[in-house]
Protein backbone atom coordinates (compact mmCIF):
# COMPACT_ATOMS: atom_id res chain seq x y z
CA UNK A 1 0.00 0.00 0.00
CA UNK A 2 2.95 2.45 0.67
CA UNK A 3 4.32 2.11 -2.83
CA UNK A 4 1.33 2.60 -4.41
CA UNK A 5 0.38 5.87 -2.19
CA UNK A 6 4.12 6.74 -3.05
CA UNK A 7 3.52 6.30 -6.85
CA UNK A 8 0.16 8.08 -6.26
CA UNK A 9 1.91 11.16 -4.35
CA UNK A 10 4.14 11.31 -6.92
CA UNK A 11 2.10 11.67 -9.35
CA UNK A 12 0.49 14.70 -7.87
CA UNK A 13 3.60 16.77 -7.17
CA UNK A 14 4.52 16.23 -10.94
CA UNK A 15 1.16 17.52 -11.79
CA UNK A 16 1.00 20.66 -9.59
CA UNK A 17 5.08 21.07 -10.67
CA UNK A 18 4.27 21.01 -14.11
CA UNK A 19 1.64 23.77 -13.13
CA UNK A 20 3.38 25.73 -11.10
CA UNK A 21 5.85 26.21 -14.45
CA UNK A 22 3.21 26.44 -16.89
CA UNK A 23 1.99 29.32 -14.36
CA UNK A 24 5.52 31.11 -14.41
CA UNK A 25 3.93 33.91 -16.46
CA UNK A 26 1.26 34.64 -14.30
CA UNK A 27 1.81 37.81 -11.41
CA UNK A 28 3.11 36.00 -8.25
CA UNK A 29 0.09 36.45 -6.40
CA UNK A 30 -1.91 35.16 -9.13
CA UNK A 31 0.10 32.31 -9.80
CA UNK A 32 0.05 31.46 -6.22
CA UNK A 33 -3.72 31.21 -5.78
CA UNK A 34 -3.99 28.88 -8.69
CA UNK A 35 -1.80 26.35 -7.25
CA UNK A 36 -3.77 26.58 -4.01
CA UNK A 37 -7.28 26.03 -6.01
CA UNK A 38 -5.71 23.06 -7.78
CA UNK A 39 -4.30 21.72 -4.95
CA UNK A 40 -7.03 22.19 -2.84
CA UNK A 41 -8.91 20.24 -5.41
CA UNK A 42 -6.39 17.26 -5.42
CA UNK A 43 -6.51 17.20 -1.60
CA UNK A 44 -10.64 17.14 -1.21
CA UNK A 45 -11.05 14.60 -4.11
CA UNK A 46 -7.71 12.16 -2.13
CA UNK A 47 -9.82 12.68 0.94
CA UNK A 48 -12.83 11.51 -0.61
CA UNK A 49 -11.11 7.84 -1.37
CA UNK A 50 -8.99 8.87 -4.71
CA UNK A 51 -6.21 6.94 -3.61
CA UNK A 52 -4.45 4.18 -5.82
CA UNK A 53 -2.49 5.67 -8.84
CA UNK A 54 -5.03 4.76 -11.23
CA UNK A 55 -7.74 6.75 -9.57
CA UNK A 56 -5.25 9.76 -9.67
CA UNK A 57 -4.36 9.29 -12.85
CA UNK A 58 -7.81 9.45 -13.57
CA UNK A 59 -8.65 12.75 -11.01
CA UNK A 60 -5.83 14.66 -13.16
CA UNK A 61 -7.47 13.51 -16.54
CA UNK A 62 -10.73 15.23 -15.19
CA UNK A 63 -8.75 18.25 -14.10
CA UNK A 64 -6.93 18.39 -17.42
CA UNK A 65 -3.65 20.16 -19.09
CA UNK A 66 -1.85 22.33 -16.69
CA UNK A 67 -1.24 24.80 -19.66
CA UNK A 68 -5.30 24.83 -20.30
CA UNK A 69 -6.09 25.42 -16.55
CA UNK A 70 -3.53 28.30 -16.86
CA UNK A 71 -4.38 30.18 -19.66
CA UNK A 72 -8.11 29.75 -18.28
CA UNK A 73 -6.97 31.78 -15.62
CA UNK A 74 -5.53 34.61 -17.12
CA UNK A 75 -8.72 36.46 -17.19
CA UNK A 76 -6.88 38.84 -19.85
CA UNK A 77 -4.13 39.34 -17.34
CA UNK A 78 -1.27 38.56 -19.24
CA UNK A 79 -1.11 36.58 -23.00
CA UNK A 80 -0.25 33.20 -21.97
CA UNK A 81 1.33 30.93 -24.74
CA UNK A 82 1.52 26.93 -24.20
CA UNK A 83 4.04 26.67 -21.85
CA UNK A 84 7.26 25.06 -23.99
CA UNK A 85 9.86 23.32 -21.58
CA UNK A 86 13.35 24.40 -22.71
CA UNK A 87 16.13 22.15 -22.65
CA UNK A 88 18.17 23.26 -19.35
CA UNK A 89 22.05 23.06 -18.99
CA UNK A 90 21.62 19.47 -17.02
CA UNK A 91 19.77 18.19 -19.83
CA UNK A 92 22.69 19.44 -22.24
CA UNK A 93 25.43 17.82 -19.65
CA UNK A 94 23.17 14.56 -19.40
CA UNK A 95 22.99 14.21 -23.13
CA UNK A 96 26.61 14.92 -23.71
CA UNK A 97 27.77 12.28 -21.27
CA UNK A 98 25.92 9.96 -22.99
CA UNK A 99 27.44 10.94 -26.30
CA UNK A 100 30.96 11.05 -25.05
CA UNK A 101 31.14 10.21 -21.81
CA UNK A 102 32.71 6.95 -22.67
CA UNK A 103 36.19 8.77 -23.75
CA UNK A 104 36.27 10.08 -20.25
CA UNK A 105 36.95 8.34 -17.14
CA UNK A 106 33.46 7.54 -15.06
CA UNK A 107 31.79 10.44 -17.89
CA UNK A 108 29.45 7.80 -19.46
CA UNK A 109 28.30 6.73 -15.86
CA UNK A 110 27.57 9.95 -14.47
CA UNK A 111 25.24 10.72 -17.57
CA UNK A 112 23.42 7.41 -17.08
CA UNK A 113 23.56 9.11 -13.44
CA UNK A 114 21.75 12.01 -14.72
CA UNK A 115 19.15 10.17 -16.87
CA UNK A 116 17.65 8.22 -14.32
CA UNK A 117 17.70 11.16 -11.57
CA UNK A 118 15.92 13.58 -14.21
CA UNK A 119 12.16 14.35 -14.36
CA UNK A 120 12.22 14.80 -18.05
CA UNK A 121 12.52 11.61 -19.40
CA UNK A 122 10.26 8.04 -18.54
CA UNK A 123 11.59 5.01 -17.81
CA UNK A 124 11.34 3.56 -21.46
CA UNK A 125 13.48 6.61 -22.37
CA UNK A 126 15.91 6.81 -19.80
CA UNK A 127 16.42 2.73 -20.96
CA UNK A 128 16.73 3.95 -24.17
CA UNK A 129 19.78 6.43 -22.89
CA UNK A 130 21.13 3.72 -21.04
CA UNK A 131 21.40 0.91 -23.18
CA UNK A 132 21.79 2.04 -26.79
CA UNK A 133 25.68 1.78 -26.82
CA UNK A 134 26.61 1.64 -23.45
CA UNK A 135 29.89 4.41 -23.56
CA UNK A 136 27.99 6.23 -26.28
CA UNK A 137 30.62 6.62 -29.34
CA UNK A 138 33.22 5.40 -27.90
CA UNK A 139 31.56 2.25 -27.09
CA UNK A 140 30.46 2.16 -30.65
CA UNK A 141 34.14 2.66 -32.31
CA UNK A 142 35.45 0.09 -29.73
CA UNK A 143 32.67 -2.45 -31.40
CA UNK A 144 33.93 -1.52 -34.74
CA UNK A 145 37.40 -2.46 -33.80
CA UNK A 146 36.84 -5.61 -32.72
CA UNK A 147 34.51 -6.89 -35.19
CA UNK A 148 36.59 -8.70 -37.82
CA UNK A 149 35.33 -12.05 -38.84
CA UNK A 150 32.01 -9.86 -41.17
CA UNK A 151 31.96 -9.47 -45.14
CA UNK A 152 32.61 -6.43 -45.76
CA UNK A 153 28.94 -5.16 -46.65
CA UNK A 154 27.95 -6.19 -43.43
CA UNK A 155 30.77 -4.57 -41.38
CA UNK A 156 29.98 -1.40 -43.64
CA UNK A 157 25.92 -1.82 -41.91
CA UNK A 158 26.27 -2.60 -39.00
CA UNK A 159 29.05 -0.27 -38.57
CA UNK A 160 26.93 2.40 -39.85
CA UNK A 161 23.81 1.40 -37.23
CA UNK A 162 26.36 1.58 -34.54
CA UNK A 163 27.64 4.77 -35.13
CA UNK A 164 24.22 5.92 -35.46
CA UNK A 165 22.37 4.26 -32.69
CA UNK A 166 24.00 7.05 -30.44
CA UNK A 167 22.27 10.13 -33.12
CA UNK A 168 19.45 8.35 -32.56
CA UNK A 169 19.31 8.41 -29.43
CA UNK A 170 19.89 12.01 -29.00
CA UNK A 171 17.17 12.50 -31.36
CA UNK A 172 14.50 10.87 -29.32
CA UNK A 173 15.76 12.09 -26.10
CA UNK A 174 15.62 15.91 -27.30
CA UNK A 175 12.21 15.53 -28.76
CA UNK A 176 10.82 14.16 -25.82
CA UNK A 177 12.09 16.37 -22.82
CA UNK A 178 9.31 17.92 -20.86
CA UNK A 179 9.33 18.48 -17.18
CA UNK A 180 7.57 15.73 -14.85
CA UNK A 181 7.74 12.74 -17.55
CA UNK A 182 9.03 10.62 -14.86
CA UNK A 183 5.82 10.30 -12.84
CA UNK A 184 4.25 9.31 -16.10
Amino acid sequence: MTNVQNEADRLVDAYLDYLAKAAEPLPAERRTELVAEVSAHIDEERAAGVSSAAEVRAMLARLGDPDEIVAAATDGLVLVDRYRPRVRGREVVTLLLLLFGGMVLFGWFIGVYLLWTADRWNFKEKLLGTLVWPFGFAGAITFLEIEAALPTWLEITVGAAVLLAPLAMLAVLLRTAQPARAAA
